[in-house]
Formats: C-alpha cells, sequence, structure tokens
C-alpha cells in the first residue's frame, strides 16, 4: 500500500493570518457583533474547528494504535522465541494490554492483573521446561 500524505491543516494563527490578509477580519469587524452575518461566521469557524480537531485525533490514535501493534507484534516474536506457547502468549499479550494502555479508575487492579498474569505465564514455562 502507498502512503497517503495528507497536507498539512494550517492552525488557527495561520487561518487568521489569511483572513486578515484577505481583508476579511476589517470587513467583519465593522458589522454588529450580534449581526447575521458576523454570527454566521463565528459559527462557521466554530464548525469548521471541531472538524479539524476530530480529524487531527482519529489520525493520531490511528498512528497510535498502528505503532502499539507493531510493537505488540515484536513481543509475540520474542516470546515464541522463548518458548512460550498461545495460551501463556494470550496472557502475556493481555498483560501487556493492560500495563500499555492506562485507565486512572482501573489502574491498580490492572497493574495486579498483570503481574498475576505474567506470573503464571511464567510458571506455566518453568512447568513445561523441568
Amino acid at each position: 500500500m502507498e502512503e497517503q500524505t495528507t497536507q498539512q491543516i494550517p492552525n488557527r494563527r495561520q487561518r487568521r493570518a489569511m483572513l486578515k490578509q484577505q481583508g476579511i477580519l476589517r470587513h467583519l469587524s465593522k458589522l454588529p457583533f450580534l449581526g447575521e452575518t458576523r454570527t454566521n461566521f463565528r459559527a462557521k469557524n466554530l464548525e469548521t474547528g471541531k472538524q479539524i480537531h476530530s480529524n487531527l485525533t482519529e489520525r493520531i490514535e490511528k498512528e497510535n494504535a498502528d505503532r502499539l501493534e507493531v510493537i505488540l507484534n515484536g513481543l509475540k516474536i520474542d516470546w515464541e522465541q522463548r518458548g512460550f506457547n498461545k495460551k501463556e502468549i494470550e496472557m502475556l499479550e493481555e498483560a501487556w494490554a493492560l500495563t500499555t494502555i492506562k485507565d486512572k479508575e482501573t489502574y491498580r487492579e490492572d497493574k495486579k492483573k498483570a503481574k498475576s498474569l505474567r506470573k503464571e505465564a511464567k510458571n506455566l514455562l518453568a512447568s513445561r521446561t523441568k
């Protein structure tokens, strides 16, 4: 697959500089604040800003998910080389997911569960290799 290069979206400062250069801000400043034209312009800007933010958030989340998937695949290969079987790798994968993605409400419980899963996988490997 080819990587799609997306054009960088100008930030708020750059967008306002473009509006100023085009003379739009000067024209808007002469209109009443609660007038229909100025209100519509503000609403449109607000909607555009929300859309830009959601697109950026989605892109960052996708990049993070891809990065974590690559790391996890590398760890799986490493665990296979160390001699873990499929069941133990699933346990280690769950433990890794619990420690990598942090949730404020369940952080301590996740940490304890991950520790017990890693310990159980290690014990299963040790009992099998004896």
